[in-house]
């Protein structure tokens, strides 16, 4: 008894030493759920949407996502969200349905008409003139115009260049003229071919594709990264590069979600967005083997010099004037913004 009386004392602080640490770990991991549970109730859930198919313009879309994610720190979880018809996409962005839209020029178009000036067909000389002047002005132009629709311009991202398609060749204004062409609700597609003469026909997008398989139309105009996610690429599988029109997509934002957010993360944000060349590039590199596979699999892309896309240039160009008016008076003033960059030195 006396050697267990002289035990028991050390015995009892080591059990309740023990009974303190597993109560005290209970309550820290208790603890430390309630304060993820709290952190992941206090998420913004944003969705970001774009009328892109699969392929590499959604996996960018999909990366500016998670970009937002990442940028802060999962206190905004990004989640991208198809929607195939990009007024409607621009539209539940605008009622902050959906948080994010990465919207082409002729989307934004919709809800403000002088960004179809972006889209006027050979705007640029050439596209090494073109990228520079998006890559130095673009921002600047573009912001107060989404500022000015409820939405704040974020990023951009590349759509690339459209050329012309076809069920046949079409390999000259001539190869059109009179042809049963899909025209776009765009300002832009119906000046382009109404310039070239075409007998055009105002398709939307979704109609397109069985206007072309059924011969409704025979050609039309698609950025051919996009082209070939679609079933254009085996109803019209002739592509001739007139890269006739420079697309790009500005990634815009809800105004309302934005504001909730403090400066800290919106700067974050923008820092974090993937960076329009980087975009660009990715694109562009992509088009060379993708246009091997898609004549190994029976299509067929027809390169011109630069004497026969001048042909198609001398036809379209004289009218821009005319086409920019035509949309109104802030096209008009853009595009001589536009005009006033390019002679900067």
């Amino acid at each position: 008894m006396k050697n267990l009386a002289r035990i028991a004392p050390s015995v009892r602080p080591s059990i309740y030493r023990r009974l303190a640490l597993h109560f005290g770990g209970m309550a820290m991991a208790l603890m430390v759920g309630f304060l993820s549970m709290q952190q992941a109730l206090a998420a913004e859930n944003w969705r970001i949407t774009s009328a892109a198919q699969p392929g590499l313009l959604r996996d960018h879309h999909v990366r500016i996502a998670e970009s937002i994610t990442k940028a802060t720190n999962g206190a905004v979880q990004g989640e991208f969200q198809f929607v195939a018809s990009e007024q409607e996409a621009l539209q539940q962005v605008l009622r902050g349905r959906l948080q994010v839209g990465v919207i082409s020029v002729l989307g934004l178009a919709s809800i403000a008409p002088e960004m179809a000036v972006f889209a006027t067909p050979y705007l640029w000389a050439n596209p090494k003139e073109g990228d520079a002047f998006l890559d130095k002005h673009a921002v600047r132009l573009v912001q107060p115009i989404m500022e000015a629709k409820g939405l704040v311009l974020i990023g951009m991202s590349e759509t690339g260049f459209n050329d012309v398609v076809g069920k046949t060749p079409l390999l000259s204004p001539a190869d059109v003229k009179g042809k049963k062409i899909r025209v776009s609700p765009a300002p832009s597609s119906q000046f382009f071919w109404s310039a070239l003469g075409a007998n055009g026909v105002q398709l939307p997008l979704g109609e397109m594709f069985p206007g072309l398989e059924q011969g409704l139309v025979v050609g039309a105009d698609l950025p051919f990264v996009y082209y070939i996610t679609t079933p254009a690429a085996k109803s019209a599988p002739h592509v001739t590069l007139t890269r006739h029109t420079h697309l790009f997509n500005a990634v815009v934002v809800n105004k309302e979600s934005w504001s909730k957010l403090n400066s800290q993360q919106q700067n974050a944000i923008r820092a974090g967005i993937p960076s329009y060349p980087v975009l660009r590039g990715e694109v562009r590199d992509a088009e060379g083997p993708l246009m091997k596979k898609f004549e190994a699999d029976g299509g067929k892309v027809h390169q011109i010099t630069d004497a026969q896309r001048k042909v198609w240039y001398d036809i379209v160009s004289p009218g821009h004037a005319a086409y920019v008016e035509k949309i109104g008076q802030p096209a008009v003033t853009l595009f001589n913004a536009i005009q006033a960059a390019r002679r900067e030195k």
